[in-house]
């Protein structure tokens, strides 16, 4: 499965609009999961797990490796690796707001 962001695709969406938010403009990435996770209060996010075939260069708002949302729980639900190898979680929302494709191949 892969995916792709492009500021070209969506006019309300910029180069710099990508670049604030860690995402390459005009590239591709794999996409590896999608999951469920409930949260220490009780509500549900749903996320997906992305990875930028470079090994660099991360998503870095809500669901990054670096955001504050992260529990030790939450973590345990996705056997969460804060580490700089271009893998990435991102809520759905996030995801369809910047990402411009889908794509699954059999």
């Amino acid at each position: 499965m892969c995916c792709a962001v492009a500021s070209a695709a969506d006019k309300d969406i910029s180069p710099s609009d990508m670049k604030a938010v860690g995402l390459v403009d005009a590239h591709a990435y794999s996409l590896i999961s999608a999951k469920t996770i409930i949260q220490d209060k009780g509500g549900k996010v749903d996320l997906v797990k992305v990875r930028n075939p470079w090994g660099k260069k991360e998503w870095t708002g809500d669901w990054s490796d670096s955001s504050p949302k992260w529990t030790e729980a939450i973590k345990a639900q996705v056997d969460f690796i804060d580490a700089d190898d271009g893998t990435f979680y991102i809520a759905f929302a996030d995801y369809f707001k910047f990402f411009y494709i889908t794509t699954v191949c059999y």
